[in-house]
């Protein structure tokens, strides 16, 4: 009877303990205080409350508390253009101590700075912007996929302006093979024009303009030098992959914002998020039996203060899925409310799971610790550091407020459970922003099969055509040939005439030689001024035209990439370049790096003159 009476008190305590946990302000209930206090103009009641909210952060474990700082920074904003410079720097401190890495505060603060013409600040803060991005794994992730699509953006472009360069080259060849192909079976000047039109055949089957790249990729295959065949390759591969690359840049950019991922990121990252919970609440309603749910759901609780429901979500997961990860935390639970005896059977219970979980030992550890088994504490912290010892180094170098380590579900397995809630269909069909990566169905798309065509088509074709040989076009004078006009014993890079003029130099009439020089210098100059106006608008095109074909793949690449990043910065998800500051900074460098690129790659055509 005592030890029923001795349980009942026990479990009394521990909900009492749980109850007063819930019963403090949770972050939600004491940041619209600090707002209310600075919009009535008391600044120190307004820092009292954000004091109060920071302090509740450490005993909940919240590291920082983006949309506050945000609010905050906006706050400051508003009340300097007002003339409030109490508020105004109460809102500053206050972004600043909320989250002291955020990349939007930073590139906030850039806009104020230039409006007010600092542009030293301006910078600095740009500087620091950037800086932050990589520390936060939302804006990490979508500078990610902007930059993804910008790189795409920036190959089919530079796909596209070697397919034109490959035509300029050898279009004219592949003419006079169309035309002695068609001539065969037809007379007639419907045979040049027939020969001309099949140059574009896609356009005249109303196919896209990508599918006229693919098919000049294999009607010049054959024509092409090996650098230009190594690159058709290349840029097929590559265009293939483009759709399947755009559609996970797309998943990532719509899934981030997914309530699953919202909340691994605030778990791990230690961040609160206070519209987490509620869409948490709104799906777990839909699905309630995913173990990972409840453990993300039990951690939002937590950092709410409210234990009895985390308690609560965490027994749940485990009833699901015998986890390690639950286990540890209902240990923690225990160990909040003082009863280590029970939270040391937790820790054990999931050390037994998952003996590679080294936070299970080291949360064992302490709580021997306060229990005074020091011999077992020494042997759980020496284990714990023998499965993970960096990650128990940085714990112990940066202990938290609440000495125990909480279990967060990896953001991995958050984008898993994302993508099996999107293909039930139920999450999607009523909240509307899930989307799953589907590599499989990425594939099957019109772009993708027709470049693994490409690939498979341009040397079957190279070899078909080989055996009757290629037409040429004479670098003199830019006459086209092939093995029916001229002797295969002769040079393959002059025509007939070029050849008795320049290689044989025997008697040709003076006449003759003198119209054959007027003809080859207005080839040249030709060929010449067409270069130019192509490097002008498409740098890099006149180097693929002259045989050089890496410095025009990468000086095409480099210059459209430029160009992309101007036009697009600041106008993909909103991380790449938030702000005008920051975006209007983006721009400026990308035209400045983009015209020196062109002046680089542009002026030596200009400069070179025609040789006859």
């Amino acid at each position: 009877m005592k030890l029923r009476l001795l349980l009942l008190l026990a479990a009394s305590a521990c909900l009492g303990s749980l109850a007063a946990r819930a019963e403090e302000l949770a972050p939600r209930d004491l940041w619209p205080q600090a707002t209310s206090a600075a919009d009535s103009g008391n600044a120190e009641a307004a820092a009292k409350k954000t004091r109060q909210l920071t302090e509740a952060g450490k005993s909940l474990g919240i590291k920082t508390y983006p949309v506050y700082a945000l609010s905050a920074s906006a706050l400051s904003r508003q009340a300097a253009k007002q003339g409030n410079k109490s508020a105004a720097e109460w809102g500053a401190k206050a972004a600043d101590a909320l989250d002291p890495v955020s990349p939007a505060v930073a590139f906030m603060r850039a806009d104020d700075a230039a409006d007010s013409k600092n542009f030293a600040v301006a910078l600095t803060n740009i500087f620091r912007g950037f800086g932050n991005v990589l520390r936060n794994y939302r804006s990490r992730l979508l500078s990610r996929s902007d930059f993804l699509i910008t790189m795409l953006l920036a190959i089919a472009l530079t796909a596209a302006i070697f397919a034109i360069a490959l035509f300029i080259r050898y279009g004219r060849a592949m003419a006079h093979d169309f035309r002695e192909i068609l001539g065969g079976r037809m007379h007639g000047g419907s045979v040049s024009v027939l020969a001309f039109a099949l140059l574009f055949l896609p356009i005249f089957l109303w196919l896209g303009p990508v599918w006229l790249v693919f098919y000049w990729f294999i009607i010049f295959f054959g024509y092409a030098k090996r650098g230009e065949r190594i690159l058709i390759f290349v840029f097929s591969l590559l265009l293939a992959a483009a759709p399947v690359l755009l559609d996970l840049a797309s998943h990532w950019i719509a899934g981030v914002d997914s309530p699953v991922v919202m909340s691994a990121i605030a778990s791990n990252e230690r961040s609160y998020q206070p519209d987490a919970l509620r869409r948490m609440q709104e799906l777990i309603n839909i699905v309630p039996d995913d173990a990972t749910l409840h453990l993300l759901i039990g951690n939002l609780y937590l950092q709410d203060g409210n234990g009895q429901q985390a308690n609560q979500h965490y027994r749940r997961s485990a009833e699901l899925h015998d986890s390690a990860g639950a286990h540890v935390n209902l240990g923690d639970l225990h160990f909040f409310n003082n009863d280590f005896a029970t939270a040391v059977t937790e820790y054990n219970k999931a050390e037994a799971l998952d003996p590679k979980l080294a936070i299970a030992f080291y949360d064992d550890s302490i709580a021997l610790g306060e229990l005074y088994r020091f011999d077992q504490q020494a042997q759980k912290l020496d284990y714990a550091k023998q499965v993970d010892a960096s990650s128990i180094d940085r714990i112990t170098k940066q202990p938290s407020a609440q000495k125990v380590v909480l279990y967060h579900p990896p953001i991995a397995q958050a984008w898993s459970v994302s993508s099996n809630i999107a293909r039930r269909g139920v999450a999607r069909s009523l909240f509307g922003n899930y989307a799953w990566f589907d590599p499989i169905e990425s594939v099957r798309n019109p772009m993708t099969l027709g470049a693994i065509l490409t690939i498979l088509l341009a040397p079957l074709v190279h070899m078909i055509r080989r055996k009757t040989g290629y037409a040429g076009a004479c670098i003199k004078c830019g006459r086209t040939y092939c093995p029916r006009c001229k002797s295969a014993h002769e040079s393959a890079t002059f025509c007939t005439q070029c050849i008795h003029i320049y290689l044989k130099r025997d008697g040709v009439s003076m006449a003759t030689k003198r119209a054959k020089l007027v003809e080859v210098s207005g080839h040249q100059e030709g060929v010449l001024t067409r270069n130019r106006w192509l490097a002008t608008f498409l740098p890099g095109s006149a180097h693929f035209i002259e045989g050089r074909t890496v410095a025009g793949t990468i000086g095409a690449f480099v210059f459209v990439f430029f160009v992309s990043l101007a036009l697009l910065a600041g106008r993909l998800a909103p991380v790449l370049a938030p702000g005008d500051a920051a975006s209007m900074f983006v721009r400026i460098v990308a035209i400045v790096l983009a015209v020196i690129l062109w002046i680089f790659i542009t002026l030596p055509v200009y400069r070179r003159r025609v040789s006859v």
